[in-house]
Order: structure tokens, then C-alpha cells, then sequence
């Protein structure tokens, strides 16, 4: 099993939640690739989308793909550009969203609609995790995109953004679910 971990508007590929998870991973002789994406405080969707690829070329099934907050716009616009071969055996997303949030540096990320028909085709299973009181993502729009996606949907309870803020250093539920694809 390998692992793409997406990280957040602002962030890098360690802080949170990230570092400690991919360690964890590493650990469990997991490969992870992990990059840091460009221009993190004005982030470009395409650009991001070249990071991945400079990164993996073709995904497979034995890929997961895993993001915080702007990392979930993020996946769903690859699994928009994969091609007729490709497609990844889960896909977990924490904090995730799908809409304008009213932050103009990441709207180019979520302005224009999503293909949800491609992006469905794009991996075997769909998990996402919100929060009941995320200051930036409400639940509704979790459950929104869990049910675009036809995705499980977790919900923690009084976790805020599921960020360091919210004391969120590790996150083993995030390990938890990774580690079981591979014994669903």
C-alpha cells in the first residue's frame, strides 16, 4: 500500500496532524509521499495538481489518498483528471469541503463545479471526517459532499478544524482507517 497526503491551506506537509502520520506510516513499512505544494498561502489548483504528478505519474490501487481541509478540493480535482486506467483504492478526507468558504485565496480550488460522475469512478471507497463545530467547515457541507460521493462519513465531535489548533498533533482514528485498506 502507498499513501498521498494532501495538507492544508497555509501548511506544510508536517505540521498537525501530517508529520506524525506519515512517521507512523513509514513505520508500518507503509511508502508515503508527502510533498510540500507550492505557494502555500496563495495556492493555485493546477499547480498543486503538477506537485502530484511530479510526484506519481499513474495511481493504481494500491494508492490512498489522504488530505486535511484544502487538500480535499484538491484530490477531487485529480481524480477529475485521471485517466481511463487510473483509479485509487480509497480515499480519506478530513475537514472536507467542496464549496466556496468565503476565502478568495483558495476559491479557484472549488469556483468552478465539480465532475462528481469522473471523480466518483476515480477511487473504490470514499471517507470523509468533519466536525461538528469546525469553525470554517459546517457539518451540512460534510454531509453534502459525503453524499455527492456516496462516502462513509465520520463525524468528531467538538474537534474544530481537526488542526493542531484544535490539538490535533496525531490522529489515530486517520492511521486507523488508512491501515485497514489493507484488510478491508
Amino acid at each position: 500500500m502507498k499513501v498521498f497526503i494532501f495538507h492544508c491551506w497555509g501548511g506544510n506537509s508536517r505540521d498537525c496532524w501530517r508529520g506524525w502520520l506519515a512517521d507512523e506510516l513509514k513505520n508500518a513499512g507503509v511508502q508515503v509521499v508527502a510533498p510540500e505544494f507550492p505557494d502555500t498561502m496563495h495556492p493555485k489548483a493546477d499547480e498543486w495538481l503538477k506537485e502530484v504528478r511530479r510526484n506519481v505519474d499513474k495511481f493504481d490501487e494500491d494508492w490512498v489518498l489522504v488530505s486535511h481541509s484544502l487538500g480535499g478540493p484538491a484530490i477531487l480535482r485529480l481524480l477529475e483528471s485521471f485517466g481511463e486506467n487510473e483509479r485509487v483504492k480509497a480515499v480519506i478526507m478530513v475537514a472536507a469541503f467542496a464549496k466556496e468558504l468565503g476565502i478568495p485565496e483558495i476559491e479557484n480550488f472549488v469556483k468552478d463545479e465539480f465532475n462528481w460522475e469522473k471523480i466518483r469512478k476515480g477511487s473504490k471507497k470514499f471517507i470523509l471526517i468533519n466536525s461538528d463545530n469546525d469553525p470554517y467547515i459546517e457539518l451540512e457541507e460534510g454531509k453534502r459532499v459525503a453524499q455527492l460521493l456516496g462516502a462513509e462519513l465520520i463525524v468528531e465531535h467538538g474537534a474544530g478544524h481537526i488542526n493542531e489548533g484544535a490539538g490535533f498533533t496525531k490522529y489515530p482514528r486517520v492511521l486507523e482507517l488508512i491501515l485497514k485498506q489493507n484488510h478491508p
